[in-house]
């Protein structure tokens, strides 16, 4: 028998219209973020990064945004809202680091 393999357990991003969720909303602790082109004039969505899977959802997040800014204009990050307090220094971290939230 095959392994089952991440890709197929994991429900693709799919980009649902401007200003919707691309992802459904984890049952445990998550950030809220919202991405868009940078006047957002083209495209936007919300993205849940979940805290057990987020080095998983960052990179779909932004094989998502490289598809949608084939312009290659800038893109705009922000942070919506978290489900626990300690997220908040998580996502700072990250951040600040520059290697997954740019």
């Amino acid at each position: 028998m095959e392994p089952i393999q991440m890709q197929q357990i994991i429900e693709p991003l799919k980009y649902k219209g401007f200003f919707n969720t691309v992802n459904t909303k984890p049952a445990g602790n998550y950030i809220l973020v919202f991405a868009s082109d940078w006047n957002k004039d083209y495209w936007a969505f919300y993205a849940y990064i979940s805290q057990d899977k987020w080095k998983t959802d960052i990179n779909r997040i932004d094989e998502l945004i490289q598809k949608m800014n084939w312009r290659d204009g800038d893109v705009y990050i922000e942070l919506i809202d978290y489900h626990d307090e300690t997220l908040h220094d998580f996502y700072m971290y990250l951040y600040d680091s520059g290697d997954m939230a740019h």
